[in-house]
């Protein structure tokens, strides 16, 4: 299995991830939201990649496998992050004919490697049911906070 960081060249592919992520833990996307996504996405990854935004990608015979979405932030620092530089990972995604053979942990040590060389202090994810596993093995921890959202469209 090899690692890779994406390029502006791999935006399609990021998409059709983006999408298959979206449909196995949100359900059917409608048209109007297929548009949406379709009219954002591209735009999104153009001006991101290569700043704040680094996709993993994890291919196998140069067949894309998995991928997970690599998002850095700068906050004003706390003691949790000292330097505010904190990370977010999203769209933590396997295909399903590639899943339980490692992708996904390659792609997440490859990150933590990264983002320890990089002087990020802690990344953040909201875990899926599926994936939680996953990061608790990794060193992920439960913060007991709860997540909470105000829509605002």
């Amino acid at each position: 299995m090899n690692i890779r960081k994406a390029t502006k060249d791999d935006i399609d592919l990021l998409i059709k991830f983006r999408f298959a992520y979206i449909n196995d833990d949100m359900g059917p996307l409608s048209a109007e939201q297929v548009d949406e996504l379709n009219r954002q996405l591209p735009d999104y990854f153009i001006r991101h990649i290569g700043s704040d935004f680094t996709a993993y990608i994890a291919e196998e015979n140069g067949i894309p496998a998995a991928v997970i979405f690599y998002i850095t932030i700068e906050k004003p620092a706390n003691t949790h992050f000292i330097n505010g530089k904190t990370a977010v990972l999203m769209n933590v995604y396997t295909m399903e004919e590639f899943r339980r053979r490692g992708a996904a942990t390659m792609i997440l040590r490859r990150i933590i490697s990264d983002a320890r060389a990089d002087g990020v202090t802690c990344i953040d994810l909201s875990a899926t049911k599926m994936g939680k596993p996953l990061y608790l093995k990794n060193g992920f921890v439960e913060r007991g906070n709860t997540e909470m959202r105000l829509e605002l469209r």
